[in-house]
């Protein structure tokens, strides 16, 4: 695990060796573990809820963020490495399927104003959107609960920059993409390499927690789930389809 400070900023992000495949990723079984579902917002301390989807008004979408009890420890591990007074920012874990369609279908509706092959929209659409799929064997990342999509607030409480905001649908959203620019030896701007840095800090102290990251959005990390077994190599995932405990809601 990391724990030099300088270390975290200066630590190349990794690139995916392997060529993304969501039909391999949804191929490996699952072997659920039975973990609960937590809410985040009670660790204040170190960790901040700031529910987007929620905030924007996305139909079904909840004011709280819950994740897996192994996904909150890790969260509090990686929060634990950064600077005093920093804070992670978490935009969204858990998420129903309804969201995820809804999210869905309304980037594709915004492709379709561009392009008109149905088959390249899905496939655009994919890059940032898993497929809402109500299959239990091929749950979307976030239905179960161990996909987290956030970010650092300073001790100012401002949201360090990271090139991009977040769920910005461009190639700059890429977890690399200034990695890559600096490795080609093009000369970075002030804000391209303080968005560097940040991005490195928050993928060093997610990495060192266990968790492993979507390549292409910098804020989307993951534990537990196929995604992560992929990545990691693991033969079966212990996250599948999951839902908190609300006693009022269907």
């Amino acid at each position: 695990m990391k724990n030099n400070l300088s270390e975290l900023y200066e630590q190349s992000i990794l690139k995916q060796e392997k060529k993304w495949s969501w039909e391999e990723i949804r191929s490996i079984k699952i072997k659920e573990c039975g973990e609960k579902l937590v809410p985040l917002s009670l660790y204040s301390e170190r960790i901040l809820v700031r529910s987007q989807y929620f905030l924007q008004g996305v139909e079904g979408a909840l004011a709280e963020c819950f994740a897996r009890e192994s996904v909150l420890k890790r969260l509090i591990e990686s929060s634990k490495m950064l600077p005093e007074g920093f804070k992670l920012v978490i935009f969204d874990v858990w998420r129903p399927v309804e969201v995820q369609r809804g999210l869905f279908n309304k980037y594709k509706e915004e492709i379709k104003k561009e392009m008109s092959n149905e088959s390249e929209i899905t496939k655009l659409a994919l890059q940032f959107i898993a497929l809402p799929s109500d299959d239990p064997n091929k749950p979307p990342p976030h239905n179960t609960g161990g996909a987290a999509d956030l970010t650092i607030a300073d001790f100012e409480g401002r949201y360090l920059s990271m090139g991009t905001e977040f769920d910005e649908t461009t190639e700059k959203s890429k977890t690399t993409y200034y990695e890559e620019l600096f490795e080609k030896g093009k000369s970075l701007t002030k804000e391209e390499i303080e968005a560097l840095k940040n991005r490195r800090l928050l993928y060093n102290i997610m990495t060192s927690a266990g968790f492993t990251n979507y390549p292409e959005e910098w804020w989307h990390f993951d534990y537990g789930n196929q995604n992560w077994a992929w990545v990691k190599g693991e033969s079966y995932a212990i996250y599948g389809k999951a839902k908190p405990y609300l006693r009022w809601r269907d």
